[in-house]
This record gives C-alpha cells, sequence and structure tokens, in this order.
C-alpha cells in the first residue's frame, strides 16, 4: 500500500558529493493509510502478541484505552511532547521506507525498548542489513521529522540546517568505538540463548571493519518548506561520511498528516483484541 502512497526516485548526477534520494506523494493519505500507519505505530512500541499477553482475554475497550495512553504511546500535553510523537512517527515511517523500497532488514525496533515512553530514544536511529544469513553491508540511519525544515536550528553562531544537525549526529555515533546497537542484539540474544543469532552480532561488535558501511540521512519535511540550501550547505560542510545517502521526503501537510495518525489510535488495538 506504500507504494500507492509514494514514489521512491533515485538521483543521479545531481552535483553533490553525496547520492540524493526523492521521495515524494503520488497520491493524498486515504483512511486506508491512516490505518496502516496507525496499526504500524501500535506495534511498533509492542508486538500485537505482547498486548495479547499483558492485557488477556477479558480486556475492556476501557482498559485498553488506558494501558496505551498511560504506559505506550508519548503523551500529548505541551510542544515538546508533540516533538516526541513526530520524531518516533519519522522512525516508524522510515522503517516502512528501509524495509519495503530499500529491501533491507531492519534488526530491532528500538522503539520497544524504550524506558520512558515520553522521551527520544538516544543514539543512532536505526541501522539495517542486507538480506540473507550472512551480514555484509550495514546501514546506518539518522532521522529529522520537520514542519518547518527552512529554519535554522541551534543557539547563534552555531545555527544550521537539519540536514548538517543530522550529518554531524550520525559522525558522532561513528567516530565512537561502541557499536551500540550491535552490542546489545548480542546480549539479547545471548540472553535468549540463541547462540546463533548472538555470534553474528559479536562479530561486527569485534570486527566492524570487515563489514561494508552505508550512511543515510532521512529528513522527512513539509514539502512546500524546502529549500535548496537544506542540500547545499551540507554538500560545502563538506560531510565528512562516506558513502553517504541523504534521502528527502516530501509531504504535503505533514503537520495534519501526523496529528491524523495519532487521533483515536487507542481503537487500532481496540479493533485487534476485541472486534475482530
Amino acid at each position: 500500500m506504500i507504494d500507492n502512497w509514494l514514489e521512491y526516485n533515485d538521483e543521479n548526477d545531481t552535483g553533490y558529493v553525496f547520492k540524493l534520494v526523492q521521495i515524494t506523494e503520488k497520491n493524498s493519505p486515504n483512511d486506508d493509510l491512516i490505518k496502516l500507519i496507525q496499526e504500524k505505530i501500535i506495534t511498533s512500541y509492542r508486538r500485537l502478541d505482547y498486548y495479547k499477553f499483558h492485557l488477556g482475554e477479558t480486556v475492556t475497550e476501557d482498559e485498553i484505552r488506558k494501558y496505551i495512553q498511560d504506559q505506550v504511546i508519548p503523551k500529548d500535553e505541551n510542544q515538546f511532547d508533540r516533538n516526541v510523537r513526530q520524531g518516533d512517527w519519522g522512525e516508524i515511517l522510515s522503517g516502512m521506507i528501509v524495509t519495503y523500497f530499500q529491501n533491507l532488514l531492519i534488526p530491532i525496533n528500538k522503539l520497544q525498548w524504550k524506558f520512558n515512553k515520553d522521551k527520544a530514544v538516544f543514539g543512532t536511529d536505526m541501522i539495517a542489513f542486507n538480506n540473507g544469513e550472512k551480514i555484509e553491508d550495514i546501514y546506518y540511519y539518522e532521522i529529522k521529522t520537520r514542519v518547518n525544515p527552512n529554519n535554522k536550528e541551534g543557539k547563534s553562531p552555531n545555527r544550521h540546517y537539519i540536514s548538517i544537525w543530522a550529518h554531524n549526529s550520525l559522525l558522532k555515533d561513528e567516530k565512537s568505538p561502541t557499536e551500540s546497537i550491535a552490542d546489545f542484539l548480542e546480549r539479547l540474544y545471548f540472553e535468549k540463548e540463541d547462540y546463533t543469532t548472538a555470534s553474528k552480532f559479536k562479530d561486527l561488535v569485534k570486527n566492524p571493519q570487515n563489514y561494508n558501511k552505508n550512511f543515510e540521512l532521512f529528513l522527512i519535511v513539509e514539502k512546500d518548506k524546502f529549500i535548496d540550501e537544506i542540500l547545499t550547505d551540507l554538500n560545502e560542510l563538506p560531510p565528512e561520511l562516506e558513502p553517504l545517502t541523504v534521502t528527502i521526503i516530501l509531504i504535503d501537510r505533514l503537520s495534519s498528516l501526523v496529528k491524523r495518525t495519532w487521533e483515536d489510535i487507542e481503537s487500532v488495538l481496540v479493533n485487534k483484541l476485541i472486534e475482530e
């Protein structure tokens, strides 16, 4: 369904030192797409089987709604809360794009492992691998979702467009000696006594130089507020990450779309657990 909404355009000869991908809307989001995104949001925080385990077979609609609001989704009381919701939304959409259009495997959904539902998850936003038994290619992502990407961010004199902030954040992670997500996955699968999978991530932690690393910035922005300087400023930095891809996702009325997908999102789980 996502391909009925978005078009993936792999650009060539752009003149930038990085690869550019532009994702645009083919059609306006309909009710079916909103429902799909809502389902992705709900199951990004918890697996459906977990909801069933935790809530039990006799759960009521009111109990489901209370659990979702109190324990699962970020609250919606102020602008900081809405920024967290918007950031989570962007990570979920990016995961959908990576798995569908790039045909890559995302080994972990970081949002499932939040310790504080009302705050963003720290560290590299997302990693992905090639499909197949052997991991050869690793993709590292930094994701920014902005309604006003034409505004520089930060305190003077260090004010930059989101492209610069995204690059510098991913660069900081790359310069760290810690393969944090792979290290977590190694420990996670070790505790599950899945030593074969744990060994894959152990090798990645111990020998990261043996893998093909790729870096990508996902910039999800309001279409009418996108300006070329977001890309040209990054190009003139110049970026230190290599190979680097910048993916621009241009969404019309982005703020409205994000808001629509959060509205009455509890109904998705009510339908899954009670009405289906």
